[in-house]
C-alpha cells in the first residue's frame, strides 16, 4: 500500500515543475497597482456554484425519480440522502448522456414505477407511503439472479446509480469526512491523492 502512495507521487511530480512555471511572477514588495494587475484564479466546486436544470426526464418522470431516490437513500442520522445530495438531478444529466438503450430503460422503468402504483394502489409513485412503494419495489429484496426481467434490471441499475450519486455527492463527503477520519468519497469517480 506505501508503494503504490510513493509511485502516485513520483508520477505527479513533473506536473509540479510546470505547474509553478505558470504561476505569475510576484515581486517581493508588490506595488498596488501590481497586486490589482495579478490574476486571481478562483476555484469552485460547479455542483454548487448553480442549480442544474433538468432536461432529459419528463416532469412526471423526475417525481417518480425523486421518491424513488428518497426511499432509497433517505437522510439517516444528519448523513445526507439523494435529495439532499441533488441525485435526481445528476441522473437527469447522466442517463441523459448515456446511451440509448440506458435512456430507454430508465423511462420505461419510471413509467412502469408509476403504472403500477396506479394499478395496485390508485395513486401515483410519488404519492404512495413507504410501506406501499416497498411492495412495488420487491424485486430489490429477492436474490439476484442473471436472468432477471426488465423491470428488476431498471430497479437495480437505479439503485446502484442511486448509491454512487449520493455517496460521492459533494454534500454527502462532506459531512460523512467529518465524521470519519479517512472518508473522502468512495473513490467512484475520483480519487483523492494520499
Amino acid at each position: 500500500m506505501k508503494r503504490r502512495t510513493v509511485l502516485r507521487s513520483l508520477a505527479a511530480l513533473p506536473a509540479t515543475g510546470l505547474l509553478k512555471a505558470q504561476q505569475p511572477v510576484v515581486p517581493p514588495n508588490p506595488t498596488p497597482t501590481a497586486v490589482e494587475e495579478i490574476p486571481v484564479i478562483e476555484s469552485t466546486i460547479p455542483d454548487i456554484a448553480g442549480t442544474t436544470v433538468p432536461s432529459f426526464f419528463s416532469q412526471k418522470q423526475l417525481q417518480v425519480l425523486r421518491h424513488l431516490c428518497d426511499l432509497i437513500a433517505p437522510s439517516l442520522n444528519g448523513v445526507p440522502g439523494a435529495i439532499d445530495a441533488h441525485t435526481p438531478e445528476f441522473l437527469d444529466f447522466l442517463v441523459g448522456e448515456s446511451p440509448a438503450d440506458r435512456q430507454r430503460m430508465y423511462r420505461e422503468g419510471l413509467d412502469e414505477l408509476d403504472r403500477r402504483a396506479q394499478h395496485d394502489f390508485h395513486t401515483s409513485f410519488p404519492q404512495l407511503s413507504s410501506a406501499q412503494a416497498t411492495l412495488i419495489l420487491a424485486p430489490l429484496s429477492k436474490p439476484w439472479t442473471a436472468s432477471a426481467d426488465e423491470f428488476t434490471s431498471f430497479l437495480r441499475a437505479a439503485k446502484q446509480d442511486i448509491l454512487n450519486a449520493t455517496q460521492n455527492s459533494h454534500e454527502w463527503i462532506r459531512v460523512v469526512s467529518k465524521q470519519v477520519r479517512s472518508a473522502g468519497g468512495l473513490g467512484m469517480y475520483w480519487f483523492p491523492i494520499d
